[in-house]
């Protein structure tokens, strides 16, 4: 008979656990993944950096903010390429590299070419990109950079930045371009915003660690 009680005593506390991680789950994932968007306040810049990855959409907010006036400047970096960009280019299919498609899509968008500044070195992650814009901003005696990237991506750029300029004092203001793709509201329904929400968790630790060369 004890064993009875306690048998069902189990039943019905998983049963209760069950009912309420069943009813708090939706506002868990949502906070999860809200916790990785960051968007700062809009302050005129001494230039608008995009933060490589997401093409077009990240090019089409940074020449939106620059046709408004926020900057006079765009930076586009210079990512290494993957294997099948690389082989994509050798066959003729993909007539231009990560850089250059971002440059083309922001000419595109309106942005003038003279306005257009490209990293010199290219970047293997989110890190060395980084430290690339800001020492960009830094010889070019900037006070303060918009950086454009995805919403789950603010985060990690705005933790980078803050690493980066302890020194300095370049500003970086974080805006989030916007991805159909990703929504706080309905993340974990979606494989690769799951993903994509795991690396930025992974990203973020990495960089703590010290180990962030392991997450290209």
């Amino acid at each position: 008979m004890s064993r009875r009680r306690v048998l069902i005593g189990v039943l019905i506390t998983l049963a209760g656990l069950g009912a309420v991680t069943s009813f708090y789950h939706r506002p868990i994932l949502r906070l999860i993944a809200a916790a990785l968007v960051v968007e700062d306040r809009l302050e005129r810049a001494d230039a608008i950096a995009v933060v490589a990855g997401g093409t077009p959409s990240r090019e089409a907010k940074a020449a939106a903010l620059f046709r408004e006036g926020w900057a006079a400047r765009v930076i586009v970096s210079r990512p290494v390429a993957n294997s099948n960009v690389r082989e994509l280019r050798a066959l003729g299919v993909r007539p231009l590299d990560l850089e250059g498609e971002s440059t083309f899509a922001l000419g595109k968008y309106g942005v003038p070419p003279d306005r257009i500044m490209t990293v010199a070195e290219p970047s293997t992650n989110s890190e060395s990109e980084l430290e690339m814009v800001h020492e960009l901003a830094r010889r070019s005696g900037y006070h303060r950079v918009i950086l454009v990237t995805s919403p789950q991506h603010t985060r990690r750029v705005k933790v980078i930045w803050s690493r980066k300029n302890r020194d300095d004092h370049i500003e970086g203001l974080v805006v989030p371009a916007p991805n159909h793709d990703f929504s706080v509201d309905s993340w974990w329904r979606r494989r690769g915003a799951a993903e994509a929400v795991l690396h930025e968790y992974l990203g973020i630790v990495a960089i703590y660690l010290g180990i962030s060369e392991l997450m290209r």
